[in-house]
């Protein structure tokens, strides 16, 4: 679990704290696999028993349509570890619940995908164009470029408003990060995308956002692999 402090922008911004989780890749059947997906889906149940309606809400569009209490669990884990499929050996899911209340999450899962990668260039500036800084052909408005310095390296993150075939409006993140060498391992590449559809994310994504770049360098200025073990964020 990587968790992060409140955030807030005051007058503007509520008061939220972010933690995240890795999501098991398709495939893996062992220990840790099959408990990540009874952990994980055990807390959806346990958020969802006495408030689904609410929790439903905060649900990306794709589940919002789930069963009845006692299965939105299970649902809720078949689909994150489907988000896994064909993604290369280096590009991971990690999901993020955002919460404005200790006692559950008001929006979750958050999924972002992370590639952790050896450099492809010396200079790191070839991640500006990586995360899209200079905008997308779907952006509606320029983007808003941000960086970011951690323990680990400094980076970069890309926030725009974008508009679908069907002029919805969603909000790109996208961050790029590179990691300094340590005595383990050489320089690594990290880069970090999700879209949010839910207003209420809309200016909150990006910070937490940043906390999973916070979070990831701090891991990997220790190890090898800078790749959290699946444990299951924070608990009901």
């Amino acid at each position: 679990m990587v968790s992060a402090p409140g955030l807030a922008v005051p007058g503007l911004l509520p008061t939220v704290t972010w933690a995240w989780s890795w999501v098991p890749p398709v495939g893996d059947d062992d220990v840790e696999a099959r408990t990540w997906e009874a952990d994980v889906a055990a807390m959806f149940d346990a958020w969802t028993a006495d408030s689904r309606v609410a929790l439903t809400h905060g649900l990306p569009p794709e589940l919002r349509g789930l069963a009845a209490p006692g299965s939105v669990g299970a649902e809720v884990t078949a689909w994150l570890r489907s988000r896994t499929v064909d993604l290369s050996p280096q590009t991971h899911v990690v999901w993020g619940a955002a919460f404005l209340t200790p006692e559950r999450p008001r929006w979750a899962p958050v999924v972002a995908v992370v590639e952790l990668s050896e450099p492809r260039a010396d200079d790191a500036g070839y991640l500006m164009d990586v995360v899209g800084t200079r905008g997308r052909p779907d952006d509606a408005r320029p983007p808003v470029v941000e960086y970011v310095t951690t323990d680990g390296g400094d980076g970069v993150r890309v926030t725009a408003l974008t508009r679908g075939t069907h002029g919805e409006a969603s909000v790109r993140v996208d961050a790029a990060l590179r990691l300094d060498a340590t005595a383990v391992r050489g320089p690594l590449d990290v880069v970090v995308a999700t879209r949010v559809h839910e207003l209420g994310l809309f200016g909150l994504a990006g910070p937490g956002i940043d906390q999973l770049l916070h979070a990831i360098a701090a891991e990997g200025t220790a190890t090898t692999a800078p790749v959290p073990s699946s444990t299951t964020g924070r608990t009901p």
